[in-house]
């Protein structure tokens, strides 16, 4: 473990990875499913986000903060998670956007801006979520 963190915080983002994985299948789940029925995929995916972020809410103030959860309102609580989360999908995808248009190595192979932007979105997303939806 690196100094100065506790145990406790590595099972907190290994728990956060773990849903939000969830929530990726469940995102990917709802676009397949509506773009499948005939929905345009922009209408799609704002639907699936909607869902992605409550079953990730959910699961994070269930699992990976639940001796923090119900401080504040549900309503309340849902809100600022939801709030976070657009603020860390702007992080992912401006740091993909940064680097495929400035990196000559993700100009040609996009899929590590891909990875850089989830990583800046997760450290982003998580540090949100400890610090201000589940504070």
């Amino acid at each position: 473990m690196a100094a100065g963190v506790s145990a406790q915080e590595y099972r907190r983002l290994l728990a956060f990875a773990v849903v939000g994985t969830l929530g990726f299948l469940v995102d990917a789940g709802v676009v397949l499913g509506l773009t499948g029925s005939g929905v345009d995929a922009l209408s799609a995916q704002a639907a699936a986000f909607v869902a992605a972020v409550t079953v990730t809410w959910l699961g994070n103030r269930s699992w990976t903060f639940r001796d923090r959860a119900g401080r504040s309102s549900l309503s309340g609580e849902w809100a600022r998670y939801v709030s976070a989360n657009v603020v860390g999908w702007v992080v992912n995808n401006g740091v993909y956007a940064l680097l495929v248009l400035t990196v000559p190595l993700t100009m040609r192979e996009p899929v590590w801006a891909v990875a850089a932007g989830s990583l800046a979105g997760l450290a982003f997303n998580y540090t949100a979520a400890r610090r201000v939806v589940f504070s």
